[in-house]
């Protein structure tokens, strides 16, 4: 089988896709929001630091040449990859800016989840679009060692690919956004499960997300990615933690990490529907009029529900409301079964949920060397906080 070619396109013949602040100007505005007027002025600034792994965010107030039309947006919110360059690589070997694109211009509207408006997206052409299935092939057939260093070169191509992606989006003014590093109260989480559950019961087993869109992918993709990821990053974790989580604990990140491919294929099995793939607090606003609205949607994927509950709870909560998580699991399963979903028991949503804490203690681990995390010279990323919150939830 040849390997395709391909013709590099000289700068002059890509499109413009500003992929940093200065780039976003008024001429760009006006003419990907194609209003019919003309945005004269542009004022930029980064919201949401230290609060996300893969992206940059930008909110732009936009000044129009006709400022009495009241459709036209007073500002909008501008998402592109971030400029760590360990971060877009993994970003990128995911697709998960692709995905986001994708999904936000394909399937949105079906998903029956609040969700910003979509204004605009755009994206390079994937380069080596080919080398997905061989890979594929390889991490799941190579031994750990082997799957390790492909890993390494996978990330290396990635970071080199320099492929452009730009999502704008509705800026919604009037929203509270809490913070995960300070965590949530019970009243939020009791909110945001419940509109959890409805999204999940509205893609209950959805077989047609998938067809639209192949990179929805299942829960237990590649698993023994995460196997590798853990035996490079383990020592790391116990020089920075070990003395903090105690020999336990570490004990059961190991034997966690001899099932971990059977606990994600449980966490895969039917019945399944789509997952939101990072459900956390910094990823739902909180509106004065009670409604909520759900930010990125960069890591949709497919799985048993308790994925994105016990993900919520474990990251959104500290384990001091551990005498409260069957009463947030109830909350979250009753608004499942009012939705129409039967099928789906209490006994196998809590069960899941641990088995789900199992899973977010080892990938955790294993996630350290893609994602640079840390915060402006504090000694706690959130990656950090988000390790020792769910390990307390697992002790």
């Amino acid at each position: 089988m040849r390997r395709p070619t391909f013709r590099r396109r000289a700068p002059s013949e890509r499109p413009h896709i500003p992929q940093r602040a200065d780039e976003l100007t008024a001429e760009w505005f006006t003419g990907v929001l194609d209003t019919g007027a003309v945005v004269t002025e542009v004022h930029s600034e980064e919201i949401g630091v230290n609060v996300g792994f893969m992206g940059e965010v930008h909110r732009c107030q936009l000044t129009w040449s006709e400022p009495t039309r009241d459709d036209l947006p007073a500002s909008v919110i501008v998402k592109v990859p971030t400029h760590v360059d360990e971060n877009f690589a993994a970003g990128d070997a995911l697709q998960s800016y692709e995905r986001e694109i994708v999904v936000y211009q394909r399937l949105a509207p079906t998903l029956g989840l609040p969700l910003p408006a979509y204004l605009h997206g755009e994206m390079d052409p994937n380069p080596a679009a080919w080398l997905e299935r061989p890979v594929l092939f390889l991490f799941e057939h190579l031994p750990i060692r082997g799957v390790n260093w492909l890993i390494g070169q996978f990330l290396k191509f990635s970071g080199k690919s320099k492929r452009r992606y730009i999502l704008v989006l509705e800026d919604i003014v009037d929203a509270r956004a809490p913070t995960q590093l300070i965590g949530g109260s019970l009243d939020d989480a009791r909110q945001a499960l419940e509109v959890l559950a409805r999204f999940h019961a509205a893609n209950w087993m959805r077989t047609d997300a998938a067809e639209t869109y192949p990179k929805i992918w299942p829960m237990n993709r590649a698993s023994r990615v995460f196997q590798a990821s853990y035996i490079r990053n383990r020592e790391h974790f116990v020089e920075r933690f070990g003395s903090i989580v105690g020999d336990d604990m570490l004990a059961r990140l190991d034997e966690i990490q001899e099932r971990a491919p059977q606990i994600s294929s449980s966490l895969a099995a039917v019945p399944w529907t789509l997952l939101h793939g990072d459900y956390r607090l910094d990823n739902v606003l909180f509106r004065p009029d009670g409604e909520i609205v759900v930010l990125d949607l960069q890591g949709l994927g497919s799985g048993r529900p308790a994925v994105d509950v016990a993900y919520f709870i474990a990251t959104a909560l500290t384990a001091d409301h551990r005498a409260e998580e069957a009463q947030l699991l109830h909350t979250y399963h009753d608004a499942l079964v009012e939705a129409g979903v039967s099928g789906y028991t209490f006994a196998e949503l809590r069960r899941d949920c641990e088995l789900t804490k199992e899973m977010l203690a080892h990938r955790l681990v294993g996630s350290a060397d893609v994602l640079d995390t840390s915060i402006t010279g504090e000694d706690d990323g959130l990656l950090d906080v988000m390790q020792l919150r769910v390990l307390d939830w697992l002790a």
